[in-house]
């Protein structure tokens, strides 16, 4: 009877054990990350404001992930379709005023069913808008000129030519670091350096925005080109005829 005794306790512990290397591991996904950009943008002219957003990590849903502001508005979050990678972005409506400041909510959604929450801050902060005060396109040496005021406090700039209906389209040209002590420009249409779309994709008669963007990093980030480390950006819009 002793026997069968210590046998019985034998393979309970045993079988607790065995449960035990069978719980399953579950990825928290500490990879992820949220954040929240002030854009200040200048449309001929006009002067709006909206937040911009960008979560990422691993394995990312295609749908699912949201972002709720201090005010209780939702805000949907979506795939980039032209960038590699796990990066989802999403925006709330242009406006005369700035969005609330404050604390910011990300739910983001991935493909074992996993939700992560992450809180990032929006700040008041905005900067100057790098008034484009030359544009020009040269049809005959197939260049564009462009020359900006300086913005103050800004850390970088960056260039664009995309089409005039910007979302979810992949911009035809993109220099993001530009140093502060440069206010001008010279783009070769040749598909060159900074071209992401070939230059034949171009329509003769077709207007395009060209775009200054002013922005300044988050404070302890490094001054380079990656949207998750901005604080702000103030962009300025001229369109061309190409």
């Amino acid at each position: 009877m002793k026997n069968i005794s210590i046998l019985l306790v034998l393979t309970a512990i045993f079988t607790m054990s065995s449960c035990e290397k069978k719980e399953e591991i579950v990825n928290t996904h500490d990879d992820a990350k949220g954040d929240i950009i002030l854009k200040k943008i200048s449309m001929m002219g006009n002067i709006k404001y909206l937040p911009v957003f960008f979560g990422d990590g691993a394995d990312i849903s295609a749908t699912g992930s949201t972002v709720e502001g201090p005010d209780g508005t939702v805000y949907d979050l979506h795939d980039i379709p032209w960038l590699a990678g796990n990066k989802q972005t999403g925006n709330g409506a242009p406006a005369n005023v700035k969005p609330q400041a404050g604390t910011y909510t990300f739910s983001l959604k991935f493909e074992d069913g996993y939700t992560k929450t992450i809180t990032d801050e929006l700040e008041s902060t905005e900067i100057d808008l790098p008034t484009i005060t030359t544009l020009t396109y040269d049809k005959v040496n197939q260049t564009i000129h462009i020359e900006w005021n300086a913005s103050a406090n800004a850390d970088l700039y960056c260039v664009k030519i995309t089409e005039l209906d910007i979302p979810n389209t992949k911009p035809f040209f993109k220099k993001a670091q530009i140093s502060t002590s440069s206010t001008s420009l010279d783009i070769n249409i040749d598909g060159s350096n900074g071209w992401m779309r070939p230059v034949s994709e171009f329509v003769d008669g077709t207007e395009y925005y060209v775009t200054v963007a002013a922005k300044k990093v988050e404070q302890g980030k490094p001054v380079a080109g990656d949207s998750s480390d901005f604080q702000t950006s103030a962009c300025n819009k001229q369109k061309i005829v190409y």
